[in-house]
């Protein structure tokens, strides 16, 4: 079983489109029901042109890897860098985004999110960055366990209510 890392190059445009897609239909599955009454289809619409635009757009502050295994793509990482807004609070200048992280069901605990996760620290320690932001969905219990062994700590949390 051969498994690579790699940086995504223009043919790869689709794949990380599809993996976008995929991404936003494995958190969609998992959100709860009343999270569900819109139409969504529109939402995967709107995720292939952000996605289209994120890898055309790609730049010095944008890092997109391809897992495969045996040269099959199954899985992908979006890293960013940017510049913290002036009136945050919790500190400002230059920070990492670990924006997305998919792996395919099939390729689920072979050690694929760790290595993406490993690959975009160390490209944001060498362009200069040395405090990286996340988010996960409360639910996803497997990718919190994974950034909290990595150190990353909990420092927001976001409620919500239908009414």
């Amino acid at each position: 079983m051969k498994v690579e890392i790699r940086q995504a190059v223009d043919s790869d445009k689709n794949i990380f489109i599809d993996f976008a897609v995929k991404l936003s239909r494995f958190n969609r599955a998992n959100h709860n029901s009343e999270c569900k009454y819109d139409d969504f289809e529109l939402v995967v619409n709107s995720i292939k042109k952000i996605a289209e635009e994120t890898f055309i757009n790609r730049n010095e502050d944008t890092l997109i890897l391809i897992a495969e295994l045996d040269s099959k793509p199954v899985g992908y990482a979006l890293g960013r860098v940017f510049e913290q807004d002036e009136n945050a609070d919790n500190g400002t200048g230059r920070m990492g985004l670990f924006d997305e992280l998919f792996v395919e069901d099939t390729a689920r605990g072979l050690g694929q999110g760790r290595r993406l996760l490993d690959e975009t620290l160390e490209w944001m320690k060498k362009v200069g960055i040395n405090r990286v932001k996340l988010h996960a969905y409360s639910w996803n219990n497997n990718a919190k366990k994974l950034y909290e062994k990595y150190g990353f700590k909990e420092y927001v949390v976001s409620y919500e209510k239908f009414i």
